[in-house]
């Protein structure tokens, strides 16, 4: 059985800083979005939801 291959266009954002964006939020965004290019390249499965959950995880973590 195959499965459903992952679309990861519609996580991304790109390169240009988005409007209300701190400068750490968005070195953060890019790293972040880096590395699921890297792991999509490798065929490392990472579904939408866990990236989502992860990124929130990071902002949490960054906060304390």
């Amino acid at each position: 059985m195959m499965r459903k291959r992952l679309q990861i266009g519609k996580l991304l954002k790109g390169d240009k800083r988005l409007e209300g964006e701190t400068f750490v939020e968005y070195k953060e965004r890019l790293k972040l979005e880096k590395s699921l290019l890297n792991d999509y390249g490798k065929g490392v499965y990472i579904s939408p939801e866990q990236h989502q959950q992860d990124v929130m995880k990071k902002r949490l973590d960054k906060t304390k």
